[in-house]
C-alpha cells in the first residue's frame, strides 16, 4: 500500500535502461507511482495523464544497488577511540544478538551509500564469533532503524577460520583455538538446539531461550546461514555442517569457492564475495580473484559481489563488479552481481535488484554506464523520493533523505 506523502506519478524518458537482471541494456522509459514502478518499457508512449516527465536522454538508469554484507551502523566511521558494536566477543556463541539493535542510521556511510546509489544494504554482526547474531536487510534512508528495515531477522552470521581462533582463543585464552574447535562449539550449539525444540514442543510452557530459539528458526530453514568462510577448508567444514542439520547456506568472502566448485553447485550454496582490491592480510585472501566470479557464475550459482563495508568503503560497491568485466564478464552480468542477484540472496527480489513492474522505484540515474569508473551518481531515489542528487550538500548526519517527510 502506497503512502499518503509519497511522490506522484513521474516518468524517466530516453535514458538507457539498465535491467540489473543480466538482460542487455536497452533505451526506454521508467514509470512510478506511490513509491513503485508501475511501467518498464522500451522506446517511449504517451505519458501517464498528470505525470511529472524528466527528459533523461543521454543519461543511464539503473536499480538501485545491493550490498549484501556491510557492517555500516554498526562499525561507524570517524570514532577510533569508541569501542565498536560489531561484535559481543564475552562469548563465541550469541545467536541472540540482533544488528538491529545496534545500528546507528548517523553514521556518515548511509551517506556515502546513497551517493553511490546503493539503496539496500544487509548489515551483519561480525565474524569474531563461532555463532555472531542475527543480521538485517535495509534501506539506506532515514532516521528510524525500524523503518529502514526490510527484513529482520534476516539470517544468521556464523564464523570458520582466522578471525573466530583470534578472537577466543589467541585473544581470550578460551575455546576455539582451533578450527576443530569452532566446528565443535557449532555442532553443540545446534545439537542442544534440537534437544530444546524437542522439549519445547513436549511441554510449550518451558521458558523460551533467546538464542536458542533464533538456533530453531534457522533449523527450520526460517532464515539461512551467512557463514564466514574465506579458505576451501573453511567452506568445506560449512557445507559440511549445514549438510549435518539440513541448514540453508550463504558462503560469504568465498575466495578459494572456485577450488571446491563440485562440492559448492552441489550443495546449492549462494556465495557472496568480497571485498576485494585489497592487500592479502592473511592465507585466507591469497587466492582473491576477480576471475572466479565469472567461473561461479557460469556453473549457475548464484553469486554476489560485497564491499564489507568499512574494510572496503561501501562507494566502491560498483568499482568490484566493473573489475568483473575487465576478467571476462559481461556488464549486465557483472551488474548484476550487485542488483539482482544480492537481492535474491537476501531474499528481497520481490522488492528491489531490477526495473520491474510492482518493485520498489530504488532508481540510479548516471551519466554514464553504471560500472564505468568515469560515470557519476547525478540522482538516487529511494521508493521514489530522492535522496541524493550530485552536488548536494553534505547531508546532515542521520537525515537520511532530501526534502519531504522521513520515509
Amino acid at each position: 500500500m502506497a503512502r499518503a506523502d509519497a511522490p506522484p506519478t513521474t516518468l524517466f524518458r530516453g535514458a538507457t535502461l539498465h535491467p540489473g537482471d543480466g538482460r542487455a541494456p536497452f533505451v526506454g522509459e521508467v514509470v512510478f507511482e506511490g513509491g513503485r514502478i508501475t511501467e518498464v518499457r522500451e522506446g517511449s508512449a504517451r505519458a501517464p495523464r498528470g505525470a511529472e516527465v524528466v527528459d533523461l536522454a543521454g543519461r543511464h538508469v539503473c536499480p538501485g544497488l545491493v550490498d549484501a554484507h556491510v557492517h555500516m551502523g554498526v562499525m561507524p566511521e570517524g570514532s577510533p577511540h569508541e569501542s565498536k558494536d560489531i561484535n559481543e566477543m564475552t562469548s563465541p556463541v550469541t545467536p541472540q544478538m540482533r544488528a538491529l539493535d545496534a545500528i546507528w542510521p548517523g553514521d556518515t556511510a548511509f551517506n556515502k551509500a546513497r551517493a553511490a546509489g546503493v539503496t539496500t544494504v544487509c548489515v551483519l554482526p561480525g565474524s569474531g564469533n563461532v555463532i555472531g547474531g542475527t543480521g538485517v536487510v535495509m534501506k539506506t534512508s532515514g532516521r528510524n532503524v525500524e523503518r529502514m528495515a526490510m527484513r529482520t531477522p534476516a539470517c544468521l552470521k556464523v564464523a570458520f577460520g582466522y578471525n573466530v581462533k583470534h578472537s577466543h582463543g589467541l585473544k581470550a585464552n578460551r575455546m576455539p583455538l582451533t578450527r576443530m574447535g569452532i566446528a565443535a562449539l557449532f555442532r553443540q550449539a545446534f545439537d542442544e538446539a534440537r534437544v530444546y525444540a524437542d522439549k519445547r514442543r513436549k511441554d510449550p510452557e518451558l521458558p523460551l531461550d533467546a538464542g536458542k530459539e533464533v538456533l530453531c528458526a534457522a533449523l527450520r530453514r526460517e532464515i539461512p546461514l551467512r557463514a564466514h568462510c574465506s579458505r576451501s577448508d573453511d567452506i568445506l567444514t560449512a557445507l559440511r555442517l549445514a549438510r549435518e542439520f539440513d541448514l540453508e547456506l550463504i558462503l560469504d568472502h568465498g575466495y578459494e569457492a572456485h577450488f571446491v566448485l563440485e562440492e559448492v553447485v552441489a550443495a546449492g550454496a549462494s556465495v557472496v564475495l568480497g571485498p576485494a582490491f585489497r592487500t592479502c592480510g592473511s592465507t585466507e585472501s591469497l587466492h582473491m580473484s576477480f576471475e572466479s566470479t565469472k567461473v561461479l557464475d557460469d556453473a549457475g550459482l548464484v553469486v554476489a559481489h560485497m564491499t564489507d563495508h568499512p574494510i572496503i568503503p561501501v562507494e566502491y560497491l560498483a568499482i568490484q563488479a566493473g573489475l568483473c568485466v575487465r576478467a571476462g564478464m559481461t556488464p549486465a552480468r557483472a551488474l548484476s552481481t550487485i542488483t539482482y542477484n544480492p537481492a535474491r540472496i537476501l531474499g528481497v527480489a520481490d522488492r528491489v535488484g531490477r526495473l520491474a513492474p510492482g518493485l520498489d522505484a530504488d532508481l540510479v540515474v548516471l551519466d554514464g554506464p553504471p560500472l564505468a569508473l568515469e560515470s557519476r551518481v547525478l540522482e538516487t531515489r529511494i521508493e521514489g523520493r530522492v535522496v541524493h542528487r550530485w552536488g548536494d550538500a553534505i547531508p546532515v548526519p542521520g537525515a537520511g533523505f532530501v526534502g519531504g517527510a522521513e520515509p
